[in-house]
């Protein structure tokens, strides 16, 4: 049953982006690309409350993306379906279900010129959790986010980039929330073929009244490399400087001790159209108490998370 939903989704990520890029080519003004994958998130250990093996999610997402070099608007749409707590075989437990992701959103570019970008994005995210027969309903939401992103290049090798998003969540079965997330940083071309970007990742949780519930700070680093006219690799680090979690009442529930995940993205350009893609990423981390399912273990509290990604990007115009 799961592999045929799987094999329908996959059926119809494919019939359907296409058909709507394929309706806006028509316009030459307009590219249109699409990219489709499979995403697979495992926490080491993990386990539902029956005791069985599980994956924390697995993914299958599809984006289009509507961009024009002499247009000031881009536009983008994304859906994604994640199976949560399912087994190695794709087996199901009442622990069990499927979470539903669509959200669209418009860029609007503010202000360019040879040095400098500004640009404004606003999205709109629906999520709906699907839970399995005569079990309780679970938390949906609607998010809406504003976005400012920039650049500005100091000179032909270096340039300072940034990106502030501002959340807020329309909750089902619990109270609403807001959020900020941000990354700022530097670039630096070496060369046509290899950049370095050093970057501060920031996120931060409130609740209704406006009382943080959780904290992260990151160091991050990406280092793309373009091996040839074919093929590009992307490694990537990330060192956790703090995350926290708090209760309503400002006391702590959680805290990682040290962490860091380093992982990398590779692309392979079949056609000047199609490119294959994949990632891979690990991620060990300690934390200040122990987690539930299995997540943590020992009794320092250790995780180890892993990522895996495969899919295709195809650019119609």
């Amino acid at each position: 049953m799961i592999m045929e939903y799987l094999k329908g989704l996959i059926l119809s990520t494919a019939i359907i982006l296409p058909a709507t890029a394929v309706s806006q080519t028509n316009n030459d003004y307009w590219h249109v690309d699409t990219d489709v994958y499979m995403e697979l998130e495992e926490y080491r250990g993990q386990r539902d409350s029956f005791d069985n093996k599980v994956f924390d999610k697995t993914s299958m997402v599809g984006k289009l993306s509507l961009t024009n070099p002499s247009s000031l608007w881009s536009f983008h749409l994304e859906h994604r379906e994640s199976l949560r707590n399912y087994g190695r075989n794709f087996s199901t437990s009442r622990d069990s279900y499927i979470r539903n992701r669509t959200q669209i959103g418009a860029t609007r570019q503010l202000y360019r010129s040879t040095d400098a970008v500004l640009s404004l994005n606003g999205t709109y995210r629906k999520e709906s959790n699907d839970s399995a027969p005569n079990t309780l309903s679970r938390s949906s939401n609607s998010l809406y986010w504003l976005m400012p992103a920039g650049s500005f290049a100091f000179n032909k090798k270096w340039s300072f980039d940034f990106w502030d998003a501002f959340y807020y969540y329309s909750n089902f079965l619990k109270s609403n929330n807001y959020e900020w997330e941000a990354e700022h940083g530097v670039t630096y071309k070496y060369s046509d073929t290899i950049t370095a970007k050093l970057t501060l990742y920031s996120d931060r949780v409130w609740d209704k009244d406006f009382k943080n519930i959780f904290s992260q700070d990151q160091i991050r680093v990406y280092l793309p490399i373009k091996l040839s006219d074919q093929w590009e690799i992307s490694p990537y680090f990330r060192y956790f400087l703090n995350e926290s979690s708090y209760d309503q009442r400002k006391h702590l529930t959680q805290k990682v001790k040290n962490g860091y995940r380093i992982g990398t993205q590779v692309a392979y350009k079949l056609t000047p159209k199609l490119t294959l893609w994949g990632g891979a990423a690990i991620e060990p981390t300690q934390w200040k108490y122990p987690k539930d399912d299995d997540m943590t273990s020992g009794t320092n509290n250790r995780q180890t998370f892993y990522l895996g990604q495969i899919g295709f990007k195809y650019s119609w115009q």
